[in-house]
């Protein structure tokens, strides 16, 4: 999921171990894209890239305004913000707990 997102460029990607605090699901990756078409460039990335290794997500939620995009694949949500949205719902604060995978980028 972060190489679909890396691929289409999404920024500021950071993946929370969230089954440690809450059973909803075992991770959550956050991004941030640009602008509406750059989120949903991202999530038809990350569906097409899944799709490929046989997994569909259960729901999409945003799409169409593509403003805050949260897809669920079960044990992972994905949740692609325009910036502004992310500074205001603050989803890295509320899972603050929440212990934080380093992240292997393709720079390094």
């Amino acid at each position: 999921m972060v190489e679909a997102i890396e691929d289409k460029k999404g920024k500021d990607t950071v993946v929370l171990n969230i089954g440690k605090v809450n059973p909803i699901a075992d991770y959550m990756i956050i991004t941030s894209g640009d602008v509406p078409t750059h989120t949903r460039a991202i999530a038809d990335e990350i569906m097409k890239t899944l799709k490929e290794e046989g997994l569909t997500h259960s729901h999409v939620e945003g799409y169409t305004e593509g403003r805050w995009i949260a897809i669920d694949y079960g044990d992972i949500m994905v949740h692609i913000f325009l910036p502004e949205l992310r500074d205001y719902y603050q989803l890295e604060w509320l899972w603050q707990d929440a212990p934080k995978l380093e992240l292997k980028t393709a720079e390094g």
